[in-house]
């Protein structure tokens, strides 16, 4: 049975916010440090047509935003969206399909009944997983806002680092 009411937050966040709730912090919780950030190692199970989603997920993610811990969570994440975009490909050529079996033989294709395309649903399904995992890994705007994962400009795109040496 799932809990109830709002997620909890992490200790990192109530670290950060100072404990709003000023609620007594798990003692034993390990605080996640800056060097553990998510490299670019990938994991045997990616897939390799979700190579190029992983790395996209690498180079667009708010820094220091992945962990070593959020591997596997990313690489399902990036699964999915390969299997999502292979299914949409499949299933955009048609949204019904004649049915097809050997009582049907004799009926001709224009007078088939028609079913919804199996490949419609299982890109709705890889889109759910999709959109579960990215909410978990802070991919989607409502889930970086509630985090306060905001990203911070490099040396290269600070404008007050150009403006002082112009």
């Amino acid at each position: 049975m799932a809990t109830r009411g709002r997620k909890p937050s992490p200790v990192e966040l109530k670290l950060i916010r100072g404990n709003p709730g000023k609620r007594k912090l798990n003692a034993t919780a390990q605080v996640l440090k800056q060097d553990e950030a998510c490299t670019d190692d990938r994991p045997g199970m990616l897939l390799e047509e979700a190579i190029p989603h992983w790395d996209y997920a690498m180079a667009h993610a708010p820094r220091t935003l992945l962990k070593k811990l959020d591997v596997y969570l990313l690489a399902a994440w990036a699964n999915a969206a390969a299997r999502y975009e292979h299914n949409m490909r499949l299933a955009a050529k048609s949204d019904v399909i004649p049915v097809r079996g050997v009582k049907l033989a004799d009926v001709p294709m224009a007078h088939r009944p028609i079913m919804h395309n199996p490949y419609s649903s299982a890109a709705r399904a890889y889109l759910k997983d999709m959109m579960q995992l990215a909410a978990e890994l802070g991919f989607t705007p409502a889930s970086r806002a509630r985090i306060g994962a905001l990203e911070t400009p490099g040396e290269e795109e600070n404008v007050w680092n150009r403006l002082g040496h112009a």
